[in-house]
């Protein structure tokens, strides 16, 4: 990632005019002359002690704020300083150049039009990363020698997901085309098709399911449904491929980087790598269920990505707002940490668009004239186009909407959601309840099963302990065709103290327990000691991985 020093942003020594003089360069005549003289203790000619900050090059955010203003000139060079990397993003994510410079103009119009909330919203964005930077540095064993982002990079870390949303809103709204990838199945290989050359070898440390999940959403800019039936898994296990890839991204930043980030430390623990391997942690198939399950923090990295889609988008937003202090701060820093491995990973290659790009860029600005010797070496552009009057902006609908369906969505919550999984398993009469599960390990569970509310739950006691590495591994079984769902790793000790939750019961045949020497595998590999119908059984056919005959024998 490039520096701040690469960029128009700091206050340099040889900016100070030639006038300004130093103590030295006085003879000590000189030095009487003026003690001696009332009139000429201050030269006329001395320059004024503010000169050199008045001449110093204006920061990124600078050129925003004054872009805010109407200042062209600002703009121009606040694109000049930008473009390379949004313009190689773009390359990386469409099918064609010409599509990239299409979202390119897009993204530099709509910073344009929306100059002033941008640059609070820059303003505030930078603030909140320092902030949030310097309370986890607090942490390290060297916090002043703790990794802090130059001014360059708080501008990326706000910029590339900004311009990523916007991508991918055209893409979603057909405006433009995606690149082209796709799965490829295990048996030719695993992985994707069709992916660019430049990250490979920054992904290369993921799984295949993880690769294919990250590039058709990042990339193609697919949401997490889109990706599950891209690639045929269940909507929970693409979520955890997600979140785990973003993780083992992080982790392969810390082997790289002789600073570690301190957001990078407090978002990625030990334990998050040792799980990253496809498991859910009881996600549901429905993001408003895995908010209301407590698994907000756990959806950071789907957020940092944009697979969601807008109303969603509202939904997280609105509970990270409103979530108590830990949660809030867990949620910033996970969310921060993925924009920066992001911003790191694909703006690695900038490429410097043509400059006919930055003559439609100004041509479509306001009728101020430029007056700025750079931008006109590099645009023959003359003509002055009247700004377009200030009509409401297609993103303050779709928020404005999406603030009505979040509201519609909480008032249904209301009344239809009530308490939790638990409690609402436990409140229906007619559940099927089911006790003393034998576990081959050692230990019991104990099921309650609303097939009438559609969830249920699983409460382990007295699970035996494994011996080495091993772990405990929870599946949701489908019921004919497509692949087991992960709930994820468990040890005895955890299993004990956590209450699985199954909502949409019906969408599968059971909950399988496994004992697996590998964290994370995506299909049950070791022996089964347990399975846990969740629904009551129409027949005895046989089970996931059963023969013609065990159905004969039962």
């Amino acid at each position: 990632m490039d520096t701040a020093s690469d960029r128009p942003a700091s206050d340099r020594p040889e900016d100070r005019p030639d006038g300004a003089a130093t103590p030295s360069d006085h003879t000590e005549d000189e030095h009487v002359e003026y003690v001696d003289s009332e009139d000429e203790t201050f030269p006329e000619d001395m320059p004024d002690q503010d000169a050199p900050e008045q001449l110093s090059d204006p920061t990124l955010s600078e050129l925003l704020a004054g872009s805010a203003r109407g200042d062209q000139p600002s703009f121009a060079t606040f694109y000049e300083a930008t473009s390379d990397v949004v313009y190689g993003l773009a390359l990386l994510m469409h099918a064609d150049a010409e599509g990239a410079q299409d979202s390119t103009l897009a993204v530099y119009h709509q910073l344009w039009d929306q100059a002033e909330e941008r640059a609070q919203d820059l303003r505030l964005q930078s603030q909140a990363s320092e902030l949030l930077t310097d309370e986890h540095a607090a942490d390290e064993v060297d916090p002043e020698n703790a990794y802090r982002p130059t001014e360059y990079e708080l501008v990326l870390e706000w910029l590339i997901p900004l311009a990523h949303q916007i991508m991918v809103e055209r893409f979603r709204e057909g405006m433009a085309t995606p690149i082209t990838l796709s799965a490829v199945p295990p048996e030719q290989g695993g992985g994707v098709a069709g992916l660019p050359e430049e990250i490979i070898e920054d992904i290369d440390s993921l799984s295949d399911s993880q690769t294919q999940a990250l590039a058709l959403s990042y990339l193609a800019g697919g949401t997490h449904q889109q990706v599950a039936e891209a690639v045929g898994a269940a909507v929970p296990a693409v979520k955890s491929r997600l979140r785990d890839g973003m993780t083992r991204m992080h982790a392969q930043r810390t082997t790289r980087e002789s600073e570690l980030d301190p957001i990078l430390r407090a978002a990625v623990t030990k334990r998050d790598v040792e799980r990253s391997g496809g498991v859910n942690r009881n996600f549901t198939e429905d993001i408003s269920s895995d908010v209301e399950h407590g698994l907000l923090v756990e959806l950071a990295e789907i957020h940092a990505l944009d697979a969601i889609d807008t109303r969603e988008r509202a939904l997280l937003d609105e509970a990270a707002l409103t979530a108590d202090e830990a949660t809030s701060r867990a949620w910033d820093t996970r969310v921060l940490a993925a924009r920066r491995t992001l911003a790191e990973i694909f703006t690695a290659h900038p490429v410097v668009p043509p400059s006919h790009l930055l003559d439609e860029v100004l041509h479509n600005l306001s009728d101020q004239e430029v007056g700025m010797g750079m931008v006109e070496s590099i645009s023959s552009h003359t003509e002055e186009a009247p700004k377009r009057e200030p009509l409401m902006k297609r993103w303050m609908i779709l928020t404005g909407l999406a603030v009505v369906v979040l509201a519609a969505v909480l008032l249904i919550w209301g009344f239809t959601a009530g308490q939790d999984i638990e409690a609402t398993a436990d409140g229906d009469p007619e559940a099927r309840v089911t006790e003393d599960i034998e576990l081959s390990q050692g230990g019991t569970a104990r099921a309650v099963m609303s097939s009438a509310e559609d969830v249920g739950y699983v409460d382990f006691s007295d699970v035996g302990e494994l011996e080495g590495e091993d772990t405990y591994q929870l599946w949701l079984m489908p019921h004919e065709t497509g692949q087991p769902s992960s709930l994820g790793n468990f040890t005895a000790e955890e299993l004990e103290e956590e209450v699985v939750t199954v909502d949409g019961i019906s969408s599968h045949r059971a909950l399988q327990i496994t004992v697996e020497d590998i964290r994370g595998v995506e299909r049950p590999m070791g022996e089964t000691v347990a399975e846990v119908q969740l629904r009551e059984r129409i027949t005895d056919g046989p089970q996931y991985g059963g023969s013609p005959e065990d159905e004969e024998q039962n």
